[in-house]
């Protein structure tokens, strides 16, 4: 079996969850007797797409890449028209200008339209960039998408639900985010194969809470945007500190344009991006976890977070969380600042169900994502796509 995944990024600079995704579908999932390539651009910045790395075929953890470069896009007019795309005022013309002012490369279109044939299924991921859109219809019936769909209202346009019904089918990272595409889309087949995750390693050697002068702390880990709905988490962190003494304060660790205001500084720590040992650590170390988006297809924060032995706080509008805190045991949900306080609550005057609670995360985790369970599926789901 020889597969080709397009994506729109693709380097160990570009950390992004879909990015992670493939990279550990494509090194780590295949049968020994099958083979993957890339196909991908030449930027990193998910939102500038300016070219940066030098266009051309490498080898990269032993997978042949092929990068093209991003071709001219007119990104204010891209600008001007997202507030439509989102309130769902646009018509198809304006929707589809919108798309074509995405990420794309004609480049990597040619490179698709040549070489397509030639692999026995394309899987692009995730949906909603120039490379999918576009790429995908080239070859819809050898194509497949690994969406990392959100209840948002991209997920909601025409053109995406054009795709969706072109294509041979899905791979999804859980049952909701398989459920979701059901509901708003003709998916033709396919199935949940997920992301893989090992045991965790040993304790880490770094510390992070005590070398920033934390104390006990919250965590968010991720893209700190408001997107993501850090701005929430702020809001709520310094709520409770003003209800409630001695508590926590909360570290945003990761990369983004959003600053918390200069009357969080007391609550508030942003610290940015950290190496792979304090990530660990700094989910090892905090109280809970908080994870405040109702935009996800898997939750890599929570997996993370669970194979460090740490209980979560999850948005309960995101039905992908609100599942996995239910079926593992390993989180509490909330959906306003008072289920917030009520959850954080119990977590601070038990530590024994913090202790469980991780440990039961960890369990969930490694039964359900672990790479045996995911080779399995992904090869399954594969073979059902191409038969």
């Amino acid at each position: 079996m020889r597969l080709l995944w397009v994506v729109p990024r693709f380097h160990h600079a570009a950390v992004g969850g879909a990015e992670r995704l493939v990279r550990g579908l494509a090194t780590r999932a295949l049968p020994a007797e099958w083979s993957s390539e890339i196909a991908t651009t030449c930027a990193l910045d998910h939102e500038t797409w300016e070219n940066v790395l030098p266009p051309g075929t490498t080898n990269d953890d032993g997978v042949v890449v092929h990068r093209y470069a991003v071709g001219p896009r007119d990104h204010a007019r891209f600008v001007n028209l997202h507030g439509a795309i989102v309130s769902g005022d646009s018509g198809y013309p304006q929707e589809l200008e919108w798309l074509a002012n995405s990420v794309w490369s004609a480049d990597l279109q040619r490179f698709l339209e040549d070489e397509g044939p030639s692999y026995d299924l394309i899987l692009f991921c995730p949906y909603l960039f120039g490379t999918t859109i576009w790429g995908s219809q080239l070859w819809p019936e050898r194509s497949a998408l690994v969406p990392c769909l959100h209840d948002e209202p991209y997920a909601y346009l025409t053109t995406v639900h054009r795709m969706f019904r072109s294509v041979r089918g899905c791979l999804f990272n859980s049952n909701g985010e398989d459920r979701l595409a059901r509901r708003l889309h003709s998916v033709k087949a396919g199935g949940v194969v997920g992301m893989g995750f090992d045991p965790p390693a040993a304790p880490p050697k770094a510390r992070f809470g005590e070398p920033r002068g934390l104390g006990s702390f919250l965590l968010y880990a991720g893209r700190i945007e408001e997107g993501k709905r850090v701005d929430v988490a702020v809001d709520y962190a310094r709520r409770y500190a003003s209800e409630r003494p001695n508590a926590p304060r909360l570290a945003l660790i990761g990369q983004g344009s959003y600053a918390p205001p200069a009357e969080a500084a007391d609550v508030v720590t942003k610290v940015g991006f950290v190496s792979e040992e304090e990530r660990r650590a700094a989910y090892r170390e905090a109280v809970a976890v908080v994870n405040p988006s109702h935009l996800e297809s898997l939750s890599l924060v929570l997996m993370e977070a669970w194979l460090e032995g740490t209980p979560c706080l999850a948005a309960a509008r995101s039905e992908v969380m609100k599942e996995h805190c239910e079926r593992s045991g390993g989180g509490l949900t909330f959906d306003s600042y008072d289920s917030f306080r009520d959850a954080l609550d119990r977590l601070l005057e038990d530590g024994q169900l913090r202790e469980r609670m991780g440990e039961a995360g960890r369990t969930y985790v490694l039964d359900e994502y672990g790479w045996a369970q995911v080779r399995r599926r992904f090869r399954e789901t594969v073979e059902a796509l191409v038969a």
